[in-house]
């Protein structure tokens, strides 16, 4: 699905028009020369997808939109809103800096040293600050507002956190309310629509006991998404989850010719063979 840019919308990063990237788990976007930075850092810092080149779930779309266009850059730049930072020379970067180092020394503090998110008071147990955090977050998600999700994601609450007196996680209660964006927001931050509540169901169950039909079929995709894939490249063709395939396995040989793997399998073999092992 592509994404048609209002001109007002600028780098998150640099201000910088025209953005044409998007970093999903930051909610904001970007442009060419902070995306090459971003992607430099790593998936678990900074997912990208190119806004006009790479098919979106329409729904994922909408979230980040949702996010940018409700101020989410300001959760990653608080403390540069403050006055006072102008006077300590502290700033971010513009268009006309060079990509390195001023670009890349900025992103890198912004997003990895989170040097300009609002911190807590300290406390002696951080595992106590992240449990208080992680039940804000199951009690948020009930609602849209997704940027007070995002916040409290980015202080360290837990997307797949098990409330012990609940019974279940944020993403059985965004999904029994219908949250889309919200469930988008905590897979993006890895809550896993497989888990079980305490009575064995999960967020799927949720959603279609609900009547949330477009938001069960989602969490289903983003369930099997890996999967997918693999199928896809494996065997040109992706699982029917809506009767019930999840999986699709290379057929074995007809026993009776032979115990050996069939032309497909043989294949999709030597597809994984050649598959690098290097992490990028």
């Amino acid at each position: 699905m592509s994404k048609r840019l209002r001109s007002s919308e600028v780098c998150a990063d640099c201000s910088g028009p025209d953005p044409s990237w998007a970093s999903v788990n930051r909610g904001t976007f970007i442009c060419d020369e902070c995306c090459s930075v971003h992607r430099s850092l790593g998936r678990h810092i900074s997912q990208v997808r190119h806004l006009k080149h790479t098919p979106w779930p329409p729904t994922l779309l909408q979230m980040v939109e949702t996010l940018y266009n409700n101020g989410a850059n300001s959760i990653w730049e608080h403390s540069l809103l403050d006055p006072a930072s102008i006077m300590s020379g502290r700033r971010k970067a513009n268009p006309q800096d060079k990509v390195h180092p001023n670009k890349a020394e900025f992103i890198r503090a912004k997003y990895q040293m989170l040097a300009f998110v609002h911190r807590l008071p300290c406390r002696d147990d951080d595992s106590v600050t992240a449990k208080d955090l992680s039940k804000q977050l199951h009690s948020s998600v009930r609602t849209g507002n997704l940027e007070t999700c995002l916040r409290l994601l980015s202080l360290g609450a837990q997307a797949n956190f098990f409330h012990p007196e609940k019974g279940n996680t944020p993403l059985h209660v965004a999904s029994k309310a219908g949250q889309i964006l919200q469930a988008e927001l905590l897979a993006v931050y890895g809550a896993d629509p497989g888990t079980q509540d305490s009575s064995g169901k999960t967020p799927v169950d949720y959603a279609r006991q609900g009547g949330h039909h477009e938001l069960a079929e989602r969490l289903v995709e983003i369930q099997y998404e890996l999967t997918d894939r693999l199928a896809f490249y494996l065997c040109g063709r992706k699982p029917d989850h809506k009767n019930g395939q999840h999986f699709i396995i290379p057929q074995m040989a007809d026993r009776r010719l032979s115990l050996d793997l069939s032309e497909l399998a043989k294949a999709a073999k030597k597809k994984l063979q050649s598959v690098s092992i290097s992490v990028s």
